[in-house]
C-alpha cells in the first residue's frame, strides 16, 4: 500500500474519518474465511481497490458463505463511506420510448406489439403498437428539461424494417 504525504487538512480529516470509522476487527468479527479475512484486512488498511488484485477481486465475488459476503458487504461499505461520505444523489430522467413494435416478443419485454392488428375479446381489431413522430419526442423531452431532467433516455422496440439510424 502506498501513502502519499498528506497536508495538514488532508492529515486532520483522515484523522476524522478514521474516529468515525469501522474497525476492522469490527468488520470481519465472527465466522470469516482466512482468505477473505487477509484480502479485506489489505483493502481496509489500504484504502480500497489498489489493495486488491484481480485475482483477489474474483475471489471475492465466488464467495457464498454468509459471512464472507457479510464482511466483504460492510467492508465495501466502509470503503465507500471513507471515499465518499454518506451521501446520496441522484439524477432526474424521462425514459421515451417512440415506439413499442418490435418483432422480438421477448418474454421479458412488457411493452412489445406488433404492428398487425389483434383481435380482442369483442371480436374487434385493435392495433397495439405505436409510433411517437418526431415532434412529439422532442416536446417529452423538452417538456422533462423543462422539470429538471438531466438525463434523457430515448428507446424502442426493434420494428421491422426501421432504418438503424434511428436510434
Amino acid at each position: 500500500c502506498l501513502v502519499a504525504p498528506q497536508s495538514d487538512a488532508a492529515r486532520i480529516a483522515a484523522m476524522a474519518v478514521a474516529a468515525t470509522a469501522a474497525s476492522i476487527e469490527q468488520i470481519l468479527a465472527g465466522r470469516v474465511p482466512s482468505g477473505v479475512r487477509r484480502v479485506l484486512e489489505a483493502a481496509l488498511s489500504c484504502g480500497g481497490a489498489a489493495a486488491v488484485s484481480r485475482k483477489d477481486g474474483a475471489y471475492l465475488l465466488a464467495q457464498r458463505d454468509g459471512g464472507a459476503v457479510g464482511a466483504i458487504a460492510a467492508a465495501a461499505d466502509e470503503l465507500r463511506r471513507r471515499r465518499h461520505g454518506d451521501v446520496a444523489t441522484y439524477v432526474v430522467n424521462r425514459n421515451i420510448q417512440f415506439t413499442n413494435v418490435c418483432v422480438k416478443r421477448c418474454g421479458f419485454c412488457a411493452f412489445s406489439r406488433t404492428a398487425i392488428p389483434e383481435r380482442r375479446g369483442d371480436g374487434e381489431a385493435r392495433e397495439e403498437g405505436y409510433w411517437l413522430p418526431t415532434e412529439e419526442v422532442v416536446r417529452r423531452a423538452s417538456e422533462a428539461v423543462e422539470m429538471g431532467a438531466t438525463e434523457i433516455c430515448v428507446q424502442a422496440g426493434l420494428p421491422p424494417g426501421m432504418h438503424p439510424g434511428l436510434y
